[in-house]
């Protein structure tokens, strides 16, 4: 820019962004989004590639793993603004305290015996038998005896993006963090909670669709084994109401119908060689509608459906232990006040909801 001449301003219109934007990019608080690079390097006459020239002095980019609506992967976009998440919680490590590289799994492969040998060993360290539930209660103590950062937040049930949980791993501290919407439903909630807590045993060596996969096979082997899934499948065998003992194994082990649904079909699939024949459009239409007035996490958790920011921080911490939101106010007030823009993009939360989060901080640390 200083060889050309070019003023942040000249930039920002050459690249179609606000001179915030710019400014942005410059003192390091934001990239360059991937539609804009082609008009970036074109203002500073340069190839795209000389934009990516490795720098030794900058830090890995951070690892994240989501799942969009309906299981979709992330659409580029989402994959950035996840990433971006990663960059901004990076920043808080100063001021977080000790953070422990956890113990992981060496050399992990989406392989159905190896994932039930963890599945075990994890049921064996929560003192829980095969057939016995594991709570949400047992899989934030798992989180947190990994050593990951709990990050609870309110995504409510239209957020487009990771509307149930993601996690992000920092290669250059080897710091992980799960983010997880409070907002979510009630019977999902320990689905995410032991999905994510998959992708850190791997540490995200598993990345892609592989790391989507064996995190998925370990939620389901997890939750709901291989041992309680047989016998499920001779109970329904045996029912006349096939359909009432699903929902019954879903309550009592505290998992949606469908995790229930697709290890039942697993088990029959082992015996006969075909699946139930239960999990027809119908079942999958009745509940989507059965989700719009679903139980949700925040109102086991807070006694509300939705939370205030307030609530968030003061509750959050005492039920999860979570050093996230005064590290969070300990950067906001080392940078002179409060910053909703920098707690959006760590949180990856809506501007309002974020300026309300804000003042929640700047409380705490007051």
């Amino acid at each position: 820019m200083t060889k050309l001449g070019l003023t942040g301003a000249a930039l920002a219109e050459a690249c179609g962004v606000s001179k915030e934007a710019v400014s942005n990019w410059l003192s390091g608080e934001s990239i360059p989004r991937p539609s804009k690079l082609t008009a970036l390097a074109t203002a500073l006459k340069v190839v795209v590639e000389e934009l990516f020239l490795p720098d030794p002095s900058m830090p890995p980019e951070p690892v994240v793993a989501f799942r969009m609506r309906n299981n979709r992967p992330p659409t580029p976009e989402a994959q950035e603004a996840g990433e971006d998440v990663g960059r901004h919680l990076r920043q808080l490590l100063p001021f977080m305290g000790p953070v422990f590289s956890p113990r992981h799994i060496v050399d992990p492969k989406v392989n159905e015996s190896l994932v039930e040998e963890v599945a075990r060993a994890v049921r064996a360290q929560l003192e829980v038998g095969p057939t016995e539930a594991v709570t949400h209660g047992h899989l934030l103590h798992l989180l947190k005896e990994f050593g990951a950062v709990l990050v609870p937040v309110y995504w409510g049930g239209d957020k487009v993006g990771h509307e149930n949980a993601m996690s992000v791993y920092l290669p250059d501290s080897q710091a992980s963090w799960v983010l997880f919407n409070v907002g979510c439903r009630l019977d999902d909630f320990s689905y995410w909670l032991a999905h994510e807590l998959g992708h850190c045993l791997t540490l995200h060596s598993l990345t892609g669709q592989d790391g989507e996969d064996f995190a998925e096979l370990f939620a389901q082997t997890l939750l709901f084994p291989k041992e309680l899934a047989r016998k499920a499948f001779e109970d329904i065998q045996a029912s006349s109401n096939p359909m009432e003992l699903v929902g019954w194994y879903a309550g009592t082990y505290g998992i949606s119908v469908v995790t229930v649904m697709r290890s039942i079909d697993k088990a029959c699939e082992a015996a006969n060689g075909a699946k139930t024949g239960l999990a027809t459009p119908r079942f999958y239409a009745k509940w989507k509608i059965a989700a719009k007035t679903a139980r949700t996490a925040s109102d086991e958790l807070f006694g509300t459906a939705k939370p205030t920011m307030k609530d968030l921080v003061i509750k959050g911490e005492q039920i999860f232990g979570t050093p996230v939101f005064r590290a969070l106010a300990r950067w906001q007030k080392s940078e002179g006040g409060r910053s909703p823009a920098f707690v959006a993009a760590a949180l990856n939360l809506k501007l309002g909801d974020a300026v309300q989060l804000s003042h929640a901080l700047l409380e705490l640390e007051s």
